[in-house]
């Protein structure tokens, strides 16, 4: 059956005869026509274009390899020009992945807003107040939900070494098994020779910022330009109060005071590091009727990756689209998401209710991903490294552990 809200006969705006659902396809199809971001801006939107939905269900693109690049020759006026070995990318191709989930308004909740919406004794704008809010928070959540899983897949892999995973009973109740690969390479996967903790500090062991720096004039050499270095809050905090860092701000004398914000950014900013984000993203799952927090960015990582754009968002064509059913209301609500309204009731044998369900066909591309260094700097048990050296990648520090 069709949505509830089309039963909402009579309501004006403005001084206009009002059509909440059609009031909201426009509403996205605005936002669509204009690139506006709705309701909320998420990692997703700063860092990745969103493209255009494709009928494919397989997203294969160009993951870029960045080494030292080829200078021209120099040539005679009238020599060939010499031919260059194309090795600067890789195809990679995945399954673009379905993601979805439907919120039901029972018949109590119906009764409520049919209260507000026989009651002569409440003003036409109030009336319009209440039910539109209710048709927005349905909508809002279905919608964001959606962008959700590409902050969650994006969060989890710059934070894991460039793999994210869904798993039923952990990440993902009431879905699938899934896993998302970009191939990040073994050079820029590192672990640090010391966990930063207080102890290591003070040991002298550890001194982050010299750590920062090292790394970033590698990647220069590298021909990579590091923009930014993601970090949980709780993290950029020590780092910002630790005794090495304290010492290098104020000296030994002064060693005892906290080290502001600012004081934070000009010291990284004398040393060419580039500026850090914090990561603070939550989100929650379903699990067996309960809410459940999930923080996808893990707290024992820190992220470098080139300023702004490192990919593109691909969807393909939601399956509705192609087929739509009778009696149904769709909106696009742009980037490949769909959000469809329903009845249920007697004639189809279930509890009378309103579903809002927000569902798209998504995957994020990193195609920066060599770009991109991920370094775990806490959370596991330390081993000497050769050289007296600062950092290791994660498969020479593996053969330590082995060894």
């Amino acid at each position: 059956m069709r949505s509830i809200f089309t039963t909402f006969k009579g309501l004006f705006k403005d001084g206009k005869p009002l059509d909440l659902l059609a009031t909201w396809k426009k509403t996205f199809d605005k936002a669509s026509e204009k690139e506006v971001t709705l309701f909320q801006k998420m990692y997703c939107d700063e860092w990745f274009d969103w493209e255009t939905p494709q009928m494919s269900l397989t997203a294969d693109y160009v993951v870029g390899k960045y080494r030292i690049r080829f200078m021209a020759t120099l040539l005679a006026d009238e020599s060939p020009t010499p031919l260059r070995r194309s090795d600067g990318f890789d195809v990679w191709s995945k399954e673009i992945p379905r993601v979805g989930h439907k919120f039901p308004m029972m018949a109590r909740d119906y009764r409520k807003l049919m209260e507000i919406y026989e009651n002569p004794r409440i003003s036409e704008a109030e009336k319009v107040r209440s039910i539109e809010k209710t048709l927005k928070h349905d909508v809002q959540d279905a919608y964001l939900g959606c962008k959700d899983v590409m902050d969650f897949i994006t969060l989890t892999a710059l934070s894991g070494w460039g793999v994210c995973q869904f798993t039923p009973s952990i990440n993902n109740p009431g879905g699938r098994k899934y896993e998302i690969d970009y191939m990040m390479s073994e050079d820029n996967k590192l672990v640090s020779a010391y966990t930063w903790t207080d102890a290591n500090a003070k040991a002298g062991n550890i001194d982050p910022i010299l750590q920062l720096a090292m790394i970033c004039s590698e990647l220069r050499n590298r021909g990579i330009v590091p923009g930014e270095i993601l970090m949980s809050q709780d993290l950029y905090f020590w780092l910002r109060n630790n005794q090495q860092t304290r010492l290098l701000v104020h000296g030994q004398d002064k060693s005892a005071q906290t080290v502001t914000k600012s004081q934070l950014d000009t010291l990284l900013e004398e040393n060419e590091i580039p500026k850090i984000t914090v990561v603070t993203r939550k989100m929650a799952v379903d699990k067996d009727g309960k809410r459940n927090a999930l923080t996808p960015w893990d707290k024992n990582f820190i992220a470098i990756k080139p300023e702004g754009k490192i990919g593109k968002i691909q969807p393909a064509i939601e399956d509705s689209e192609l087929m739509e059913e009778e009696n149904v209301d769709y909106m696009n609500a742009g980037n490949g998401i769909r959000i469809a309204k329903w009845r249920t009731g007697e004639s189809t044998g279930q509890v009378a209710a309103e579903y809002t369900q927000g569902s798209a066909r998504l995957i994020p591309l990193i195609e920066e991903i060599d770009q991109i260094i991920c370094m775990q700097v806490r959370g596991y048990q330390e081993h000497t490294v050769a050289d007296g050296a600062t950092y290791t990648t994660k498969e020479k520090y593996g053969e330590l552990a082995v060894g």
